[in-house]
């Protein structure tokens, strides 16, 4: 079969889709890749549509992966390919897996949690013109009715899962609006040097904001953590070394790859820094896995960088969010990271802010926490979306937060430069600049800049802007790296970047 997989996120990344055109090789099948990066707030144009119609011309199946706020870059391709031929459309991803009625409106079929297996079955039935429609973890709509098929056991086995797919033989790229055959140049510029896998899935914590609060309840009585093999990530990073040896770093981006146990971490750290050897990169650690045994053993094979999730230091919060780690073992994390300071980069803490359920003083409890923290550090702060399927979601809906799906989740953006520009949320980035320089800001210090009675007074803004006048001082210093950033944004036209960027900026 000849099979289009088309990508309608920001980067060329598309774990998922480069998967499963691996699997959808091995079986002998025809697959040709698009990637279409471009910001979900912005829309796909005329000529770029065209083109995703003429290239997947010919096409026995063509399959989107998205997530929530890529829905209209996905209903854009989706329509444009359906008014142009009768080919046969697979939705898949997070947002099919919780909203499948929704996609048929734009789709033929709706894969249901993992592809892998689903999709091979499903194309050796087309294959070989046999009916498919009972395929398991698959939704079809026919004669106006949906059919809904069982869902699949979670793969156990991730070693048989093939790498993904970056041979760029018969990939395409969206460059200035026109889509173009990506060659090795095109592919370096594009990865800038990284190269994201992930060694587990799932995740077993389920915060209510998450879509794995999803995705848990959907496999209720299966651990929902799966690790690959240690030989099996070394393979893979030794492969990518080999094919695209201007390879400069390495990401594990993974909730749960500080599940992996002290003796198993440190077989991989002896591996990867004698076979790999490349800087590496860790997201998702949880402040209850990580501990100093293994930080130190990964800081030894190669570890240049770590971003954590704290999301919240209020106790009402975490309640919320269903996080149940302590602050004393987000406190004791961030000193274990803190010991290496000298050997790896800032780390990075997630937060999230304009929870509507937040009152002042669970701000003013995260804010006073945060400032008990060794520096430096950063902090990356997201602004609260509900997505669908999730707990915080349905509390949304029902409590009439959400009152428009598209307006308030699916085009809602959550990068920081969104947040809402209120003064307590304002101390979060003026708290990140001063620990990312090693400053910091002291609980006394943060005590005033919250204190009821000092802004009842009037007097917390001439005081944070004393503040922010002594960090613009360190920023000066940096403005080289910003200005070409700037530049870049304004030609391409990413304007609400340039505004998130100056508003962190200023």
């Amino acid at each position: 079969m000849k099979i289009t997989l088309i990508s309608p996120y920001p980067d060329i990344k598309s774990f998922g889709l480069r998967i499963l055109s691996s699997c959808l090789k091995k079986e002998g099948h025809g697959v040709q890749l698009i990637f279409l990066p471009k910001r979900f707030t912005e829309e796909y144009k005329r000529k770029t549509l065209d083109e995703v119609v003429s290239l997947s011309e010919g096409a026995d199946l063509i399959g989107l992966s998205l997530m929530t706020n890529y829905f209209d870059h996905a209903v854009q391709v989706s329509q444009a390919l359906k008014a142009a031929s009768g080919t046969p459309i697979l939705w898949g991803g997070i947002h099919p897996t919780v909203r499948a009625e929704e996609c048929f409106n734009y789709a033929d079929m709706v894969c249901i949690g993992e592809g892998e297996e689903a999709l091979l079955e499903l194309t050796e039935k087309m294959k070989n013109g046999k009916p498919y429609h009972d395929t398991q973890s698959f939704w079809f709509k026919e004669n106006g009715r949906v059919i809904k098929n069982q869902l699949r056991p979670l793969i156990r086995n991730l070693d048989a899962i093939p790498f993904q797919d970056y041979s760029y033989d018969n990939h395409y790229v969206l460059k200035n609006d026109s889509l173009a055959r990506m060659d090795a140049q095109s592919l370096n510029e594009y990865m800038r040097g990284i190269y994201v896998t992930m060694p587990t899935r799932g995740c077993p914590f389920g915060c209510t904001y998450c879509c794995n609060n999803t995705f848990n309840k959907m496999h209720l009585r299966q651990n929902p953590i799966r690790k690959r093999s240690i030989d099996n990530i070394i393979n893979e990073c030794a492969a990518i070394k080999s094919k695209l040896p201007l390879i400069g770093n390495i990401v594990f981006d993974d909730d749960a790859f500080f599940i992996y146990s002290a003796q198993e971490i440190d077989e991989f750290s002896r591996k990867y820094k004698e076979k790999i050897g490349i800087p590496l990169k860790i997201t998702g650690a949880t402040p209850t896995t990580l501990t100093r045994e293994k930080l130190s053993l990964l800081v030894d094979a190669g570890l240049i960088e770590i971003k954590m999730g704290i999301q919240s230091g209020s106790e009402n919060m975490k309640r919320m969010y269903n996080r149940h780690h302590s602050n004393a073992q987000v406190e004791k994390a961030a000193r274990i990271i803190n010991e290496f300071k000298d050997k790896i980069r800032v780390p990075a803490y997630d937060i999230i802010l304009d929870n509507p359920w937040e009152v002042n003083s669970d701000l003013i409890e995260t804010l006073m926490f945060l400032a008990k923290l060794p520096v430096p550090y950063q902090l990356t702060c997201f602004s609260l979306t509900f997505y669908p399927g999730t707990e915080l979601y349905e509390k949304a809906k029902r409590e009439g937060i959400i009152t428009d799906d598209l307006k308030d989740v699916y085009r809602k953006d959550y990068n920081f430069y969104t947040t809402r520009k209120s003064y307590l949320n304002r101390l979060f980035f003026l708290l990140s600049d001063y620990a990312f320089y090693g400053i910091g800001i002291s609980q006394k210090m943060m005590k005033l800049l919250t204190s009821k009675k000092i802004r009842r007074m009037g007097l917390h803004w001439p005081l944070y802007i004393l503040l922010k006048l002594r960090v613009l001082f360190l920023k000066i210093k940096r403005a080289k790296f910003l200005l070409p950033e700037l530049a870049r944004d304004i030609k391409n036209g990413n304007w609400n970047v340039m505004r998130g960027k100056l508003f962190r900026w200023f």
